[in-house]
């Protein structure tokens, strides 16, 4: 019986042991600062929509319009090549990238 006791209490110990500290982990003084203290997030422009008199602003997949705000950044202004945002105080001007093709057409 002795022997049946010491297999069941090691089969309740082992699975245990899979939740022990990590000794390969390094000191939480060495370890990354959590996302919300990182750098902020780096903003994008990939599309100016304009409807009418709505424009739109595509960055980083989201559409946005004037006042909207997206990653701690506010949109000022939607020009048609550019987007003024305010972020932490700072004011940043986001443009288009220009086209990788261009018209080889002149227009006279």
């Amino acid at each position: 019986m002795s022997r049946s006791f010491r297999a069941a209490w090691l089969a309740l110990l082992l699975p245990a042991s899979a939740f022990a500290i990590d000794p390969t982990r390094p000191p939480a003084a060495l370890t990354p600062a959590p996302a919300e203290r990182q750098a902020s997030v780096a903003l994008h422009l990939q599309a100016i929509i304009r409807t009418g008199k709505v424009a739109r602003a595509v960055v980083n997949g989201a559409s946005l319009r004037v006042g909207d705000g997206l990653a701690g950044a506010r949109v000022l202004a939607i020009n048609p090549n550019s987007v003024l945002i305010e972020r932490d105080g700072q004011r940043q001007l986001l443009r288009l990238a220009a086209p990788v093709i261009t018209s080889s057409r002149t227009t006279p």
